[in-house]
């Protein structure tokens, strides 16, 4: 019984890093891939504004707001999710 036991304990020993690997490899994708929708709605939104980028404070977000409209709020409606501006890795939030 004690051998069985140790055999599962290295073989998951083995196994954990891998699988933590696999994990970090798959939040990189999904990174990646949030990056790139990103980059499409930009594209979008400079096709709709005469090939002009966002900038980065474009104004307030109402007329009585002390709040920035920023490029991030202009590329959202071509996006469709608020999501993609946070990276699965970061942890600091």
């Amino acid at each position: 019984l004690l051998v069985v036991i140790a055999i599962i304990a290295i073989l998951a020993a083995i196994l954990f890093p891998v699988f933590a690997r696999a994990r970090e490899n798959a939040r990189r994708a999904s990174c990646q891939s949030n990056l790139k929708q990103i980059g499409l709605g930009i594209m979008q939104y400079t096709q709709d504004y005469d090939e002009r980028l966002p900038g980065s404070r474009i104004g307030p977000a109402t007329n009585d707001s002390t709040q920035w409209y920023s490029w991030h709020h202009a590329v959202q409606p071509y996006v469709k999710s608020k999501q993609l501006f946070k990276c699965p890795s970061n942890t600091s939030t």
